[in-house]
């Protein structure tokens, strides 16, 4: 599995384009949005952002996230850091799937599908 990650095409947002020397990468450009929209328009395999708190809020406003993995960890910390910043928009995915792992960790597969509802727990719990 190495082999494949270490040999497939990054696409890179960066504001050091002198930091990618270990390639096959790809600079996503000044216009992050823009060249994520020109590469996700080729043929190819699924593209994957791996935990973002910056980007995947830009890509997800920009209608370009088709699912949104979620690893739920069974821990309890207190505090962290926030998924996204207090500039992203409030929005709604919907659970196409999960599946626990036998450590506990919930493995869920969302969609989004729009900005977030408002209303009462009832309206969203059956």
């Amino acid at each position: 599995m190495a082999d494949s990650l270490n040999g497939a095409t990054k696409y890179v947002a960066t504001h050091r384009p002198g930091s990618m020397t270990w390639g096959p990468v790809e600079d996503l450009g000044a216009d992050v949005v823009e060249g994520f929209r020109g590469v996700k328009a080729k043929d190819g395999p699924n593209l994957i952002v791996y935990g973002s708190s910056t980007l995947t809020p830009l890509l997800l406003d920009a209608g370009l996230v088709d699912e949104v993995l979620l690893l739920v960890f069974p821990v309890l910390i207190g505090r962290g850091k926030p998924f996204f910043s207090d500039r992203s928009a409030p929005r709604e995915l919907a659970l196409v799937t999960t599946k626990v792992a036998s450590s506990g960790v919930l493995i869920n597969t969302y969609r989004p599908v729009g900005p977030m509802r408002t209303g009462t727990i009832g309206d969203f719990v059956e």
